[in-house]
């Protein structure tokens, strides 16, 4: 029984992302979100309790996509600078995709960045945790010089949130067109002084 209702919600969240790809976040309503997924409002109501509740799920789901994706650029054999630069870059070209995909939804958000921060908290201790092995490993074979593990924790969480204000700046307000290189330069004057 857990398993088909897991099933239904996961049916109504994929159907209902093309609701929100056509006509953005403010245009869509529940009737619209029902007729997509082809579900009774009750149907919908039990699983949804709200229009925003329908799209942080959509939200949590691509964010868990685009983590999926970063994540398997991350090698043990590479050097930290190259894991870093790799994951941070492969999360934002995905993002940059999604942002692409959902254009008039990320219009509807821009009008209110309370509602965009709110997003964006998806996967944070998830990047927290792999940054902080990224960086373990690199202390391990002694590319890094070694650090109390309060460091690792606290460099850690400087480095996901930092890039994720460097995300916002450039879906938000389109800056760093050179985004990649950007990633690229910060990351290695980071690595650098950790030497």
């Amino acid at each position: 029984m857990i398993g088909q209702q897991e099933n239904i919600r996961e049916e109504i969240i994929l159907l209902s992302m093309k609701v929100f790809e056509t006509y953005g976040y403010s245009r869509v309503s529940m009737q619209d979100i029902s007729k997509a997924c082809g579900k009774g409002r009750s149907t919908l109501y039990y699983y949804f309790t709200s229009k925003m509740d329908v799209f942080d799920a959509i939200a949590e789901y691509l964010c868990q996509q685009v983590f999926v994706v970063a994540r398997d650029t991350f090698s043990k054999d590479a050097s930290l600078e190259d894991n870093l630069v790799g994951f941070l870059q492969a999360k934002l070209r995905q993002i940059n995709l999604i942002t692409k995909r959902f254009h008039l939804a990320f219009e509807d958000m821009k009008s209110d960045p309370a509602l965009m921060v709110s997003k964006t908290r998806y996967m944070l201790e998830d990047e927290i945790k792999l940054i902080r092995g990224m960086i373990e490993l690199a202390v391990e074979k002694r590319e890094i010089q070694k650090l109390e593990k309060k460091d690792v924790l606290f460099l850690s969480e400087m480095l996901v949130t930092t890039s994720r204000c460097f995300e916002q700046e450039v879906l938000l307000f389109d800056r760093f067109p050179d985004f990649e290189a950007r990633l690229a330069w910060l990351t290695s004057i980071c690595v650098k002084g950790l030497r």
